[in-house]
């Protein structure tokens, strides 16, 4: 039975028919708590992005298959390996498309985690930080900490929430809490195998909201008095009501799911294909939504990785994933950006791919199929300033050990640098710290105490120059 981050929290409630609003904080005592901030160090963010998309290989794609090709004893034939550019050599068969857009992407390929089991490994690549599960409760996801800080920006033409998961309920630790954050700054996740078919309301159905919301908050008023000073969960609760009316009133919010069987067969009609074209809709739509995580999940290939009879294989997720990255990055990239003349989308979007750790090196294991490791394994990165055509790091030759960083510590990069890179892009101090925690403890947006060692609290600015 798996174990899921919701059993340290409280019960989570389901709001919009296509997803949940991530309300699992909006019954906890700390709802009305306001973060104390302090800057812990000199952190410089550069900005320059407007967005950020991350795309989550959940169940752990194999580094040594892949973007670090390592040829070994049962290596598939078909695989068509071909060199790229800059020492990088990339499957034909595996990613047809990424294999033209290498020109804008970099590779970390010397990154490390703290974890090697999916449940901690999967909570680290969404919570920035190991699972302590003496703090669970009052941990936000990174997500809602962005959500947080960007709040300010929030023009009242922004309807839509600040982050939006697509398919977190997929992932073993399901949508983390704001934990000690208000709940309005939750995620939405929106569960894309239940479908996209979001249509406007007609102005019968407008009507009728618009007179129900309104009865709604006379009664809200009348008992406003009885509850004032006694019950802070339902200001949050009021909230949640309240940003879901503007979404459902907003005729962008329907058009973003609109999507065509061309668009759908170009980016894939699947998880991550479906993701990455709604992420692609809500940027364009600039109605609020800054932060979109994209869950990809089934990449947990202990055995027959490369065997095509199985409906899960590294051959299909790869291709998935292919069509789905490329066609985003090909889309924003021609996409002028409203806002600065000469720029297009892709300069004002971070795009990354994390996944929570790699695979055993060497040859396949005795079931044709490969184990969890976690001492090297590598993450993507697009736009937004990032040079692509770059190579960050070395591995060995059975890509079992890094040899070179890369960056300019000695220590091997993690997922703290990940998140400390996207701060930094959205103007973020990825240095501050929230002191006035439940807990007592402080909260560090990047910090260095990990589970098994310590972790650098800076950017990855090798990415950038």
């Amino acid at each position: 039975m798996k174990t899921r981050v919701s059993e340290f929290l409280p019960s989570r409630r389901d709001a919009l028919a296509l997803g949940g609003y991530g309300l699992l904080g909006a019954f906890a005592d700390q709802t009305g708590l306001i973060p104390k901030l302090r800057a812990a160090g000199r952190a410089n963010p550069r900005g320059g992005a407007r967005f950020v998309v991350l795309i989550e290989l959940a169940g752990a794609i194999s580094h040594l298959d892949t973007f670090d090709f390592k040829e070994s004893k049962g290596t598939p034939k078909d695989l068509d390996v071909r060199p790229v550019r800059n020492e990088l050599y990339l499957s034909h068969r595996l990613f047809p498309e990424l294999s033209k857009q290498m020109d804008k992407i970099a590779i970390v390929r010397s990154m490390k985690s703290h974890e090697v089991v999916h449940f901690r490994g999967q909570y680290y690549t969404q919570a920035g930080r190991p699972l302590n599960p003496a703090q669970a409760a009052e941990i936000p996801s990174v997500g809602s900490v962005i959500a947080y800080e960007l709040e300010a920006q929030r023009r009242e033409s922004d309807t839509f929430p600040t982050y939006l998961g697509c398919n977190l309920d997929t992932a073993g630790c399901g949508a983390l809490s704001t934990g000690f954050l208000n709940p309005r700054h939750s995620v939405v996740d929106i569960n894309l195998k239940n479908g996209t078919g979001a249509t406007a309301m007609d102005a019968e159905a407008s009507k009728l909201l618009e007179e129900r919301y309104r009865l709604l908050a006379e009664l809200d008023q009348a008992a406003r008095v009885s509850r004032d000073g006694r019950d802070r969960t339902l200001g949050a609760f009021r909230d949640f009501q309240s940003s879901a009316y503007r979404i459902l009133g907003d005729a962008r919010w329907p058009k973003a799911f609109q999507m065509g069987d061309e668009e759908k067969a170009r980016y894939g009609d699947n998880t991550v294909g479906l993701g990455c074209l709604l992420a692609r809709n809500l940027i364009q739509a600039d109605a609020g939504t800054r932060y979109i995580h994209v869950t990809h999940p089934d990449w947990d290939h202990h055995q027959r990785i490369f065997d095509h009879s199985r409906p899960s294989n590294h051959y299909v997720r790869c291709n998935e994933f292919d069509r789905a990255m490329a066609n985003l990055l090909t889309d924003l990239a021609a996409i002028a950006s409203p806002r600065q003349p000469g720029k297009t989308l892709l300069d004002e979007t971070m795009i990354v791919m994390a996944t929570e750790f790699g695979r055993t090196p060497g040859a396949l294991n005795g079931v044709q199929g490969r184990h969890h490791y976690n001492l090297c394994y590598l993450s993507l990165f697009a736009g937004a300033g990032v040079k692509g055509g770059r190579i960050i790091g070395k591995t060995d030759t059975d890509g079992a050990k890094v040899i070179e960083a890369g960056w300019k510590y000695k220590i091997q990069p993690k997922t703290e640098n990940v998140y400390a890179t996207i701060y930094s892009v959205l103007g973020i101090d990825w240095k501050k710290e929230i002191t006035n925690t439940p807990s007592k403890r402080a909260y560090r947006y990047v910090d260095m105490l990990g589970a098994t060692e310590f972790a650098m609290d800076d950017e990855i600015a090798d990415l950038f120059v």
